[in-house]
Protein backbone atom coordinates (compact mmCIF):
# COMPACT_ATOMS: atom_id res chain seq x y z
CA UNK A 1 0.00 0.00 0.00
CA UNK A 2 2.89 2.13 0.76
CA UNK A 3 4.29 1.38 -2.58
CA UNK A 4 1.48 2.21 -4.11
CA UNK A 5 0.81 5.69 -2.90
CA UNK A 6 4.47 6.63 -3.20
CA UNK A 7 4.18 5.16 -6.94
CA UNK A 8 0.91 7.96 -6.99
CA UNK A 9 2.82 10.81 -5.39
CA UNK A 10 5.58 10.67 -7.86
CA UNK A 11 3.14 9.99 -10.54
CA UNK A 12 0.90 13.40 -9.69
CA UNK A 13 4.24 15.17 -9.48
CA UNK A 14 4.98 13.89 -12.80
CA UNK A 15 1.65 15.49 -14.37
CA UNK A 16 2.51 18.41 -12.40
CA UNK A 17 5.75 18.89 -14.87
CA UNK A 18 3.90 17.79 -17.63
CA UNK A 19 1.39 20.09 -17.29
CA UNK A 20 3.69 23.27 -16.74
CA UNK A 21 5.63 22.09 -20.11
CA UNK A 22 2.88 20.91 -22.10
CA UNK A 23 3.10 22.43 -25.79
CA UNK A 24 -0.18 21.58 -26.65
CA UNK A 25 -3.08 19.48 -26.21
CA UNK A 26 -4.91 17.04 -28.29
CA UNK A 27 -7.74 14.27 -28.04
CA UNK A 28 -7.05 10.37 -27.53
CA UNK A 29 -8.18 9.52 -30.28
CA UNK A 30 -6.26 11.82 -32.75
CA UNK A 31 -2.70 10.72 -30.88
CA UNK A 32 -3.79 7.24 -31.51
CA UNK A 33 -4.52 7.85 -34.89
CA UNK A 34 -1.22 9.75 -35.29
CA UNK A 35 0.83 6.35 -34.13
CA UNK A 36 1.32 6.95 -30.52
CA UNK A 37 1.75 3.81 -28.39
CA UNK A 38 0.01 3.39 -24.60
CA UNK A 39 3.31 3.06 -22.71
CA UNK A 40 1.69 3.08 -18.84
CA UNK A 41 -1.74 3.28 -17.68
CA UNK A 42 -1.85 4.09 -13.67
CA UNK A 43 -4.95 3.94 -11.42
CA UNK A 44 -4.74 6.87 -9.03
CA UNK A 45 -6.96 7.69 -5.50
CA UNK A 46 -5.94 9.92 -2.62
CA UNK A 47 -4.92 13.07 -1.94
CA UNK A 48 -2.87 13.74 -5.36
CA UNK A 49 -6.11 13.43 -7.01
CA UNK A 50 -8.86 15.19 -4.19
CA UNK A 51 -9.84 11.73 -3.80
CA UNK A 52 -11.10 10.65 -7.21
CA UNK A 53 -10.17 7.71 -9.10
CA UNK A 54 -8.39 8.90 -11.73
CA UNK A 55 -6.34 7.02 -14.56
CA UNK A 56 -3.27 8.68 -15.77
CA UNK A 57 -2.70 7.37 -19.52
CA UNK A 58 1.14 7.70 -20.74
CA UNK A 59 1.94 7.82 -24.49
CA UNK A 60 4.95 7.79 -26.42
CA UNK A 61 5.81 8.61 -30.17
CA UNK A 62 9.12 8.58 -30.98
CA UNK A 63 10.50 11.54 -29.08
CA UNK A 64 7.12 12.74 -28.45
CA UNK A 65 4.93 11.78 -24.98
CA UNK A 66 1.57 12.29 -23.97
CA UNK A 67 0.04 12.28 -20.44
CA UNK A 68 -4.07 11.99 -20.97
CA UNK A 69 -6.26 11.97 -17.86
CA UNK A 70 -9.44 10.25 -17.05
CA UNK A 71 -12.15 9.45 -14.74
CA UNK A 72 -12.50 6.07 -13.72
CA UNK A 73 -15.87 6.18 -15.15
CA UNK A 74 -14.76 8.28 -18.75
CA UNK A 75 -11.86 5.58 -19.06
CA UNK A 76 -13.94 2.35 -18.25
CA UNK A 77 -16.87 3.75 -21.01
CA UNK A 78 -14.30 5.05 -23.65
CA UNK A 79 -17.44 6.93 -25.29
CA UNK A 80 -17.09 9.07 -28.66
CA UNK A 81 -17.15 12.46 -26.92
CA UNK A 82 -14.27 11.45 -24.19
CA UNK A 83 -12.05 10.25 -26.87
CA UNK A 84 -12.20 13.09 -29.10
CA UNK A 85 -12.33 15.90 -26.10
CA UNK A 86 -9.04 18.07 -27.07
CA UNK A 87 -8.80 18.60 -23.60
CA UNK A 88 -7.35 15.34 -22.08
CA UNK A 89 -4.19 14.72 -23.29
CA UNK A 90 -0.94 17.16 -22.85
CA UNK A 91 1.12 16.61 -25.46
CA UNK A 92 5.44 17.32 -25.51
Amino acid sequence: MKKLLAFAAASFCLVQASQALAQEQQSFKSLMGRGFDIKGVTFARGESTENRETFIITMQKEKSVAVCFFSANAWISLSSSVLDDPKRCDVR
